[in-house]
C-alpha cells in the first residue's frame, strides 16, 4: 500500500466492461483495479446510461439542479475485482444507448439527434455526474486522499469540490489529478461563454475567468488551478505544452506553454491478460496461438474464421458490414480498428489503399469502426470500387474488433495526433505488426524491434510516406513462399519480441508501481490551488 496516499476515487464516462466507447474505459478500469490490488481502497464513480447491464445495491438518491432544471439520481453500488463502483442512475443517463454519441435508432426517434454525433445535453451530463460525485462525498461525509478525474468530462470537478461552499469541506485534504485523455477539437468539452458556465455549474465567474480562453471556458484549465494535470504518455505531455502543437488543439498548447503548466506523462499500460491470444475465453477469439513462441498456426486458422465471416455476414444491431475480402496464397492483410474520425488520419489511409491497391494484387484492408458519417461513406466507397480486397464494417462488437486485428499481418494507425494509443499493444499481443505515424504516445513503438515508424508532415507527404511503407511490406510478403508474414524470420523476431515486451514492460502493475503511485504520493502534500 501506498504510504501517504490510501484512498483514490476514480471518476469517469465509461469503465471497461460496464460503459464502453473508448480508450478510457480500459485506462480508468485498469487503473482502479491496479490500484486496488496494491491495497488501496478505491472507488470508480460512473453514470448508469441505457447500456448498461450492471446495477447494484441502493445507497441514497438525491436531486441534482442543472441549468433550472431538477435531475433525481439514485446512486448504487457493487464491486468488481476489488473495486466499489459506484452508478449514478437518471434518466439523463439512462435514455441514453451509447455513452457519448446518439445510436442508429435514436437518430430515427430523438429530433435533432444524427448517429455518431455527441449528445445535445452532454455538457448537463457531464455536470450532474460531477455534482452527483459531491453528493457522494457529503452522503458518505468525507471525501478520499487522492480524487483522479478522467479526461475533460470530469475537469470541472476539482474547482467545484474546492470553491463551492456546500461541497467544500469532504474535500479540505484531498488531491485532485485530472488525466487529458485527448485535447483535440471535439474532446476538450469546452463551454462558450463565462455566464453559461456560471449557469451549468454553479461555478463564480472569477473562477471561470481564469479558464476563459477564445470565447470559451476551458474544463483543463479549470482544472488546472485547482490540481495536477496529467496525460497518457510523456511524448503527449510535451506536445500539449508546445506552441507548435496548438492547431491540433484549438490554441489550448500555446495557453499551457504561456502559462507554464505542468503535465506529467505517464505511459499507459495494457492489461495482457484480458487479451490473452493462448486461452480463448480471455481472447475472445475463435483460435488460440502464441505469438511469444513462434506458434502462430490459430492466428491463420483466425483469419480463415474471418474471411468465412465476412462473406456470410450477419447484421446484427448496429453491425453492418460493406465489402469482402478474396484470399490468394500470397495476399497480405492491413487492418484498421478504432474510431472514425478525422485525427485517426483515415483519410491518409484511404488515399494511402490506393496507391498500394493499384500496384499490388495481394494487398488486403479491413477497417472496423464507426463515427463521422463523411468518412463512413468514404470506406463503404472504397469497398465497391476494390471489390474483394477492401472491406469496411461499421459499428462495434468486442469479439470482432479482436479477430479484425488478430487476423491481420499488419496494424495501420496512420493518426494525425495520438495522445497514447492502445492498439499497438493490442497487434502486438496477437502477433501483428503496427505500422504508426510518428505521433505523440505511437512513439513508444520501438521502430524495427516491435513495429514500425514512419515520420512525415502534412497530408500529401503523409499519405506518399505511408503508401511507401505499405507497398515496401506487401511486396516483400507477396513475394515470400509462405502465408502471410509470421514465417519470414525477420517479421517473426519482431513478433515474438513485441509480445514479450508488450507483456513484461507495458502491464499496468509495472507502470502503476514505477509511476502513478510515486506520482501520487508527488502531488498530495504540493497540491496547492488558487484561492
Amino acid at each position: 500500500m501506498s504510504g501517504r496516499v490510501r484512498s483514490v476515487w476514480v471518476i469517469t464516462r465509461e469503465y471497461a466492461g460496464i460503459a464502453e466507447a473508448g480508450g478510457v474505459k480500459n485506462v480508468a478500469c485498469s487503473l482502479a483495479e491496479g490500484l486496488a490490488r496494491r491495497g488501496l481502497e478505491v472507488t470508480a464513480m460512473i453514470p448508469r446510461y441505457g447500456c448498461v447491464a450492471q446495477d447494484g445495491d441502493y445507497l441514497f438518491s438525491r436531486t441534482i439542479r442543472v441549468l433550472g432544471s431538477e435531475h433525481e439520481v439514485r446512486f448504487s453500488v457493487l464491486t468488481v475485482n476489488g473495486v466499489r463502483i459506484v452508478l449514478l442512475s437518471s434518466a439523463i443517463f439512462r435514455e441514453k444507448r451509447e455513452v457519448y454519441v446518439y445510436s442508429e435508432l435514436e437518430e430515427s426517434v430523438i429530433p435533432g439527434a444524427v448517429r455518431g454525433k455527441g449528445h445535445h445535453d452532454g455538457d448537463c451530463m457531464n455536470v450532474v455526474l460531477q455534482a452527483g460525485v459531491l453528493e457522494y462525498a457529503r452522503y458518505l461525509g468525507r471525501a478520499p486522499d487522492l480524487v483522479h478525474c478522467q479526461d475533460a468530462h470530469t475537469a470541472c470537478l476539482p474547482a467545484m469540490a474546492r470553491t463551492l461552499p456546500e461541497w467544500k469541506s469532504p474535500f479540505s485534504r484531498t488531491s485532485f489529478v485530472t488525466t487529458i485523455h485527448n485535447a483535440g477539437p471535439g474532446y476538450r468539452q469546452v463551454i462558450p461563454g463565462i455566464h453559461r458556465a456560471a449557469s451549468l455549474t454553479g461555478l463564480d465567474e472569477r473562477v471561470l475567468s481564469g479558464a476563459f480562453l477564445n470565447g470559451n471556458v476551458e474544463p483543463f484549465l479549470l482544472s488546472a488551478s485547482y490540481g495536477n494535470l496529467s496525460t497518457v504518455s510523456p511524448w503527449y505531455a510535451s506536445e500539449l505544452v508546445s506552441p507548435d502543437y496548438s492547431p491540433y488543439s484549438e490554441g489550448l498548447s500555446a495557453e499551457l506553454a504561456r502559462r507554464g503548466t505542468p503535465i506529467e506523462g505517464i505511459v499507459n499500460g495494457i492489461d495482457v491478460h484480458r487479451y490473452e491470444p493462448s486461452d480463448t475465453s480471455r481472447s475472445c477469439l475463435p483460435h488460440a496461438f502464441d505469438p511469444e513462441s513462434g506458434d502462430l498456426e490459430g492466428k491463420y486458422r483466425c483469419r480463415d474464421s474471418f474471411l468465412e465471416l465476412l462473406h456470410d455476414f450477419p447484421t446484427t444491431g448496429e453491425l453492418a458490414s460493406f465489402g469482402t475480402l478474396d484470399d490468394a496464397p500470397h495476399a497480405v492483410y492491413f487492418a484498421y480498428h478504432g474510431r472514425v474520425v478525422w485525427q485517426k488520419g483515415l483519410d491518409t489511409l484511404v488515399a494511402a489503399a490506393r496507391t498500394v491497391l493499384a500496384r499490388s494484387g495481394d494487398a488486403r484492408f479491413v477497417v472496423l469502426g464507426q463515427g463521422a458519417a463523411e468518412l463512413e461513406a468514404l470506406l463503404m466507397e472504397m469497398s465497391r470500387l476494390y471489390r474483394g480486397r477492401f472491406a469496411f464494417i461499421r459499428g462495434y462488437e468486442r469479439s470482432l474488433a479482436r479477430l479484425t486485428v488478430a487476423q491481420a499481418d499488419f496494424l495501420v494507425l496512420p493518426s494525425l495526433f495520438e495522445p497514447c494509443g492502445l492498439e499497438d499493444y493490442i497487434g502486438q499481443i496477437f502477433g501483428t505488426i503496427p505500422i504508426a505515424h510518428a505521433v505523440g504516445g505511437l512513439q513508444k513503438i520501438l521502430h524495427g524491434r516491435n513495429g514500425f515508424l514512419y515520420a512525415s508532415h502534412g497530408h500529401e507527404t503523409s499519405v506518399a510516406d505511408l503508401a511507401a511503407v505499405l507497398l515496401e511490406h506487401a511486396e516483400r510478403v507477396a513475394a515470400s513462399p509462405g502465408r502471410g508474414c509470421a514465417h519470414m524470420d525477420d517479421y517473426s523476431r519482431i513478433i515474438r519480441f513485441a509480445a514479450r515486451h508488450v507483456r513484461e514492460e507495458c502491464n499496468w502493475d509495472r507502470i502503476i508501481d514505477e509511476r502513478y503511485l510515486p506520482y501520487y504520493e508527488s502531488v498530495v502534500p504540493n497540491d496547492t490551488f488558487a484561492r
